[in-house]
């Protein structure tokens, strides 16, 4: 197989048609899931499911869509080794795709990459789709992970207490204000204190990535300087999205709250909460 890298955080449909058609490219494509895993059961040729309902998550956690308790076998076992180009793509533009791009990440993998504008992107574009496709191969990563990319409750307070880091909240305007319902029951309404709202919805236009120099005027209309930057959503899938962006911007020091508000927003968390 010939090595494919992937040419930044967000391919084209076009790039990744052309890689398809190289049919000794080193690469893999991942289908991300969220809801019912029935409706992206066609997709781009080849893909394979990666379901953040099922194995790309931890059940035996109380919290929804934490990471998998071994986040490397859940990318070996669909042919992914250390070299492999992966793409991830989703039905919705892109949403679920970049919770699976972090998870990649985080197992150690560096030659990944969010298709930009998704299924919709690719079947506007004229490109055929088929039924997913099933693991035939497994993989091997050696890299060494990155679990420091997820953090917890003390990573938060600790970015709280830093000047030059923000905690940014991916979730809707209304949520972070406190006047929209969660859509989880339990939990109470309103934000991390300290921390700056940008919804995930503002970084995309029409289900496609803004152009970078568009993220960088956003990111610095509302954190400013700081260079460090921790996201935050309802169960950490769309925080991934505001750090896609801010990769794209050209941030580099960035981490993802692996509970966010399904864990700070809980009463049993005993954390402040911001009205």
């Amino acid at each position: 197989m010939s090595s494919v890298t992937v040419p930044g955080p967000v391919v084209t449909v076009d790039w990744l048609s052309d890689q398809i058609h190289n049919r000794d490219s080193d690469l893999v494509v991942l289908c991300a899931s969220m809801g019912n895993p029935a409706k992206s059961s066609v997709g781009v040729p080849g893909a394979l499911l990666a379901d953040l309902d099922g194995d790309f998550s931890d059940h035996d956690s109380p919290l929804p869509h934490t990471v998998p308790a071994d986040v490397r076998d859940v990318f070996e076992t669909r042919g992914i080794s250390d070299g492999t180009a992966v793409v991830v793509y989703d039905r919705f533009g892109i949403m679920c795709a970049p919770r699976v791009w972090w998870l990649a990440k985080v197992a150690g993998l560096d030659n990944v990459a969010v298709l930009d504008g998704g299924l919709p992107a690719w079947t506007g574009a004229g490109y055929g789709v088929e039924p997913l496709a099933s693991p035939t191969l497994r993989g091997t990563i050696t890299a060494t992970g990155r679990p420091e990319l997820l953090v917890g409750v003390s990573g938060v307070s600790r970015a709280l207490a830093r000047s030059a880091w923000e905690v940014v909240d991916a979730r809707s305007a209304g949520r972070f204000a406190g006047v929209e319902p969660e859509p989880r029951p339990g939990l109470r309404a309103g934000h991390i204190p300290g921390s700056v709202n940008i919804p995930f919805t503002r970084v995309l236009s029409d289900g496609r990535m803004r152009a970078p120099e568009e993220l960088v005027d956003l990111f610095r209309s509302v954190v400013g300087d700081a260079r460090r930057l921790t996201f935050s959503c309802g169960s950490g899938v769309t925080a991934c999205v505001d750090a896609l962006a801010a990769e794209c911007a050209g941030y580099r020091d960035l981490t993802v709250y692996d509970g966010s508000w399904s864990e700070w927003g809980s009463p049993a968390a005993c954390q402040p909460v911001g009205p």
